[in-house]
């Protein structure tokens, strides 16, 4: 969409029509190139009021503030916040010394066909189930095996407590313990030794369940030297099998993880 006189300041620069009027390309039956059926953003909108696992939230201080409608200038926000805040990127960096860092991840390891397993009805009896094989198994069962380079996502339903605070995506139990859902180290070891698979994704705070002392899902995967996305949301959206996953994530220098805005094509 152009404001207002937008066309007209074109015309007036550059001696012709607008980009929107002589230079749209003619129809040609078909979209080029290619789009998905749908492109679903799995991100949660970065806030200094989202659900964190650390209790340092990110902070926004304006800069310049937001412009009356209509006008031009330069609105600016100055941000700061923990790597591994909102829907975010863990590298193999996070938890292993000597793992590769962002910036080390290769472009096409980000983008990758994704596999849903849908953990929800015993997520919502058992807040601190875990991915097992034996759910992959079933998963393969019904839908096909996993493909060697696929990204493998839990879906657990736990994103519904987003808006509902720290309290409620840390499934805070009345004596302080955490309970949310998270990653087994045995799935994790089969999807990455028998599978091959590029990375991990959750709709939880973490790979690994609220109770987990010793991190073990995140261990596994950083030894393995693989990537795993935390807080993603709406996974429902996408068919257990056939969507692709592509994942934007901010390439700090020697970020060992980074906010990201995860997008499926389905």
């Amino acid at each position: 969409m152009c404001l207002n006189g937008t066309g007209e300041t074109v015309r007036a620069r550059t001696g012709g029509a607008a980009p929107d009027e002589s230079r749209r390309p003619a129809s040609s039956g078909s979209a080029w190139p290619s789009r998905p059926g749908r492109v679903v953003d799995l991100s949660h909108v970065l806030s200094p009021s989202m659900a964190t696992f650390d209790e340092e939230k990110p902070a926004r201080e304006t800069v310049e503030p937001p412009l009356p409608e209509g006008e031009i200038g330069f609105h600016l926000n100055r941000w700061s916040f923990l790597e591994h805040t909102g829907t975010h990127l863990d590298a193999p960096g996070h938890v292993v010394g000597g793992g590769r860092l962002v910036p080390d991840i290769a472009p096409e390891e980000l983008v990758a066909p994704a596999v849903v397993v849908d953990v929800r009805e015993r997520a919502s009896r058992d807040p601190d189930t875990v991915l097992t094989v034996e759910d992959v198994l079933d998963h393969e069962r019904l839908h096909g095996p996993v493909p060697e380079g696929a990204a493998v996502l839990m879906l657990s339903g736990w994103d519904t407590r987003w808006a509902h605070g720290d309290s409620a995506v840390r499934g805070v139990a009345e004596d302080g313990s955490w309970h949310f859902p998270g990653l087994s180290a045995e799935a994790c070891a089969f999807l990455l030794e028998r599978r091959g698979v590029a990375g991990f994704g959750v709709d939880t705070l973490s790979t690994d369940p609220g109770v987990s002392t010793e991190f073990r899902a995140h261990e596994v995967i950083g030894r393995g030297d693989r990537w795993g996305l935390e807080c993603l949301t709406g996974l429902e959206r996408l068919p257990a099998r056939g969507a692709t996953l592509v994942v934007g994530v901010m390439p700090g220098e020697d970020a060992s993880g980074a906010p990201s805005r995860v997008l499926a094509l389905a």
